[in-house]
């Protein structure tokens, strides 16, 4: 039998400096190919199973970190189970970005056509099977708005609903590496606003809480900072 190991990246500062701790008891060919930043916790450890080396943070892998595949909607992948019968569905995990440009921060306003339209968000989207935050996050702004950014550290959750499933959404600092955003399908509308400005626009519920945080004085982070 032949394991692999993938170490993955921090969810907060996007470091690859990660100390994986395993929880149960290895079978011997596990045992043997792990790599040394992977630690067993036998059969009774009770902290997060993730731990970043460089900026401290620890979390638990299922509820950050690379999105995998049995996460997806049950009722995605088994059309012969009634409503009933289904396991509750695992929340919904979307980034979004709050961009920078000295003082003022980037917000999107819902198209109509979209849900919550008309209202306005830090835009991003959802993350897909195989991806980190950090990834998705650069790829939806690169379809959604035509950019290319710098990610940096998470700023914090907001949550919420799609339908009937709860959302995750976890926001990260970013900059521009390259020309400014435009209007796109999902957005009809962009603006850069001051801290205070973020106050005057009615925000998507998830949003709200990163709001908070950046009117309380929440300080852009990046990698090299």
């Amino acid at each position: 039998m032949t394991f692999t190991w993938e170490r993955g990246s921090c969810p907060r500062c996007g470091s690859g400096r990660l100390l994986h701790h395993v929880l149960g008891m290895p079978v011997l060919e596990a045992y043997e190919s792990s790599p040394p930043w992977v630690h067993w916790q036998g059969c009774v450890g009770i902290d997060p199973d993730r731990e970043c080396l460089d900026c401290e943070y620890a979390w638990w892998e299922r509820e950050h970190g690379h999105l995998e595949d049995d996460e997806e909607d049950p009722a995605d992948e088994d059309d012969d189970l009634d409503g009933d019968d289904l396991p509750p569905a695992p929340p919904l995990r979307v980034v979004g970005a709050v961009l920078v440009d000295g003082a003022r921060f980037l917000a999107a306003r819902r198209a109509p056509a979209r849900s919550a339209g008309g209202r306005w968000e830090f835009p991003g989207g959802k993350i897909e099977p195989g991806e980190s935050p950090q990834q998705a996050l650069a790829r939806e702004l690169h379809e959604e708005l035509g950019i290319t950014v710098e990610i940096g550290w998470l700023i914090g959750r907001g949550q919420g609903w799609a339908g009937d499933r709860e959302l995750d959404l976890d926001c990260y600092w970013a900059r521009l590496t390259g020309p400014g955003p435009a209007p796109g399908s999902d957005h009809d509308r962009v603006d850069w606003l001051t801290a205070a400005e973020l106050r005057t626009r009615e925000w998507a519920g998830p949003d709200i809480p990163i709001v908070d945080a950046i009117v309380a004085g929440a300080v852009p982070r990046f990698r090299d900072a």
